[in-house]
């Protein structure tokens, strides 16, 4: 699975490319590209996708501060969908833009008894907007974040032991400052660079290596920027001053990123103005990243920090994210490659697995099928012994029953016989003797008589149905059919008769 963070920093937009194969990670590609020479970063990340070769796979882009809104918050609720629900209005008063035209996310810094500590971040609707319009079709982001809060939580877990520290991010143009406390980033804050390191530029970067142009103003320079942090760290001490041991937050160390981290006594000043441990880190080596040669000549060292830790993201997709709401991904199912043959996959193997449930059902039918048979050719033996040869027991069972049976017969009439002879002696004397009348067939049973027969007219069929209703013998009695024949000089017409036998 390929990887890719970008981090749009103010003075360059940087990429890595990492590939991810079972838990090992490669970098395949790393490149930075001035900001300054494009109108807008969706320009310049078009045009590093380009060189990275960047084709599918997890997209992460990362956001400096200068482009949010951050603010810290203490809430009376510690749930975070309660949280979500509130904050728009809670930060109404605090922002200068309306909460309609932003996108805001958060994350929780601790919980107490008294509610919760959170940071919440907000990020113009239309800026965004425009970010994801122009990446179109070349490098859809998964996850669009704040760079140093992915930064911050990642060093945070990295070192479990030694979870209160302060991080700072010197880049060329400013820099960036969070306070992370239990593992928890706590406070942002922008440093803006004094002007003398603006105007006299004491610093180069060139690639991974800082030359200093101006010794002296550069020492000043990073003087002046210890003073903005302390300053910056004071004002946020002195504002939680109603939380509960203070001093426990305090930074144990300074973890110094970006392209000056390296730079020549830039971490001994560091070290002389805050008293505190300072530390660079090697985040290739320390998640033991692979870095074949050909692509450790393009590596940009610590300038490369927040991109290759955004890339990292991307196998998890935790953390804050403003593609929400009208801004989340509208991504298919197969909207990859690597999607698309997952689900040729699994549709394949759904298939061998009814298959094989079907034949199993097919061969246990078979087995219960040659049971039964069986029994049936063991029962229809019994009961015939002197049958040496069974083809079909069922069928040949039903043929011998019914020629025991014989023709069937009313045996109800057949217990007396003088009943079947009344009903005839009752249907002949009932007949009109005027009536001319040939019967052809007379069938009793159980419940009925059937009378079929010629006589010479309609009316003699209506005479006799008449004589034969008036009997107390039937309750019901109705011509099924009267016809004319058709040879017209016999000038008969041929009936059928149905008398409903009364109940015995």
């Amino acid at each position: 699975m390929q990887l890719l963070g970008i981090d749009i920093g103010t003075s360059h937009i940087t990429g890595v490319v990492l590939e991810q194969r079972g838990r090992q990670l490669t970098v395949s590609g790393c490149s930075s590209l001035p900001a300054a020479h494009y109108a807008h970063p969706a320009e310049a990340i078009s045009f590093l996708c380009r060189q990275l070769d960047w084709k599918e796979g997890v997209c992460v882009c990362g956001l400096p501060l200068p482009l949010l809104s951050v603010r810290n918050l203490n809430l009376p609720f510690q749930d975070a969908r309660k949280i979500a629900q509130i904050l728009p209005f809670e930060l109404e008063e605090q922002l200068l833009a309306p909460s309609e035209t932003l996108v805001t996310d958060f994350f929780l810094v601790r919980k107490s008894e008294a509610g919760a500590a959170i940071v919440s971040f907000s990020l113009e609707k239309g800026w965004l907007s425009a970010l994801l319009a122009g990446l179109h079709g070349v490098a859809d982001p998964d996850m669009v974040t704040p760079a140093m809060a992915s930064l911050a939580v990642h060093l945070a877990r990295q070192d479990t032991n030694r979870q209160n520290f302060l991080l700072v991010h010197v880049d060329l143009h400013d820099g960036s400052l969070v306070l992370v406390e239990d593992g928890q980033p706590a406070f942002f804050r922008r440093l803006a660079y004094p002007d003398e390191m603006i105007y006299r530029q004491p610093f180069r970067h060139e690639r991974d290596q800082v030359e200093i142009v101006d010794p002296d103003t550069a020492r000043e320079c990073i003087h002046l920027l210890c003073r903005s942090i302390e300053r910056s760290l004071e004002y946020f001490w002195t504002a939680g001053k109603e939380r509960k041991n203070v001093e426990a937050g305090r930074p144990e160390r300074i973890v110094l990123t970006g392209p000056l981290a390296l730079g020549p006594f830039v971490g001994e000043i560091v070290w002389e103005h805050f008293g505190l441990p300072v530390e660079s880190v090697d985040l290739l080596a320390a998640n033991e990243i692979a870095c074949p040669e050909e692509v450790r000549e393009q590596w940009l060292g610590p300038s490369c920090d927040r991109a290759l830790v955004l890339a990292m993201q991307g196998g998890r997709q935790t953390g804050i994210n403003f593609r929400q709401e009208e801004f989340a991904p509208k991504k298919t199912f197969f909207s990859s490659k690597r999607r698309l043959w997952a689900a040729v996959a699994a549709g394949a193997a759904l298939v061998l697995m009814l298959l094989g449930f079907l034949g199993y059902d097919y061969h246990q039918l078979q087995q219960r099928d040659a049971i039964l048979y069986q029994t049936m050719v063991d029962l229809y033996k019994q009961t015939f012994p002197e049958a040496t040869k069974v083809q079909d027991p069922l069928v040949e069972m039903q043929a011998r029953m019914k020629s025991m049976q014989g023709p069937a017969s009313p045996a109800l009439f057949l217990q007396d016989e003088k009943r079947v002879l009344g009903l005839l002696t009752d249907i002949s004397a009932r007949i009109p003797e005027a009536v001319a009348l040939r019967v052809s067939r007379l069938n009793i049973d159980r419940e009925s008589v059937m009378l079929k027969g010629t006589t010479d007219t309609f009316n003699a069929v209506q005479a006799i149905k008449s004589a034969l209703a008036a009997s107390p013998k039937f309750k019901n009695v109705q011509i099924v059919s009267a016809t004319a024949d058709k040879d017209k000089k016999k000038g008969a017409v041929r009936f059928e008769v149905q008398l409903q036998l009364e109940g015995l």
